[in-house]
């Protein structure tokens, strides 16, 4: 159950950081190209500055699920094996948790952008585009709890 769950995971995971990486290159090339001669979509600077928070955060996800964040891990290299079990899943629980914080607090700062109907892209407020935070905090917290249970081979 857990091999599928974090296998959906990545698929979802690393197409659609591709999909936005590609629409974010584009886009910008587009963009770059169009004001040579003098035309470009208005709305085409705040989409890509949106694509990089998106891909940002998806790149974390995917980050995370693949076992390549930052760690330090100089506590570990010097334990025995099951000692390092141990450390290993309270650091993925306590990292969870952070997680699930930072994704908790963002629903704040996405409220402060829905009443002060922050623009977005085009007609699109922010606030939309900014649920990606919570989502993917979320999303981590949950690759991070699997590696508590299962930790990856490393």
């Amino acid at each position: 159950m857990l091999d599928k769950t974090n296998k959906v995971l990545r698929l979802v995971s690393n197409t659609l950081l591709v999909v936005l990486f590609m629409v974010m290159l584009l886009v910008a090339v587009f963009q770059v190209v169009a004001r040579e001669v003098g035309y470009g979509f208005y709305w085409g600077d705040e989409l890509v500055r949106m694509a990089v928070l998106w891909v940002t955060m998806v790149g974390a996800v995917v980050a995370v699920g693949d076992n390549k964040h930052i760690r330090i891990d100089l506590v570990e290299r010097f334990l025995r094996p099951i000692q390092r079990r141990v450390v290993v899943t309270v650091i993925y629980l306590l990292t969870a948790s952070v997680c699930v914080a930072f994704g908790y607090f963002s629903f704040d700062m996405i409220g402060w952008d829905y009443v002060d109907q922050v623009p977005g892209v085009g007609r699109v407020p922010a606030w939309i585009f900014e649920l990606i935070i919570p989502i993917a905090a979320f999303l981590m917290a949950i690759r991070f709890c699997i590696q508590a249970i299962k930790p990856p081979s490393t």
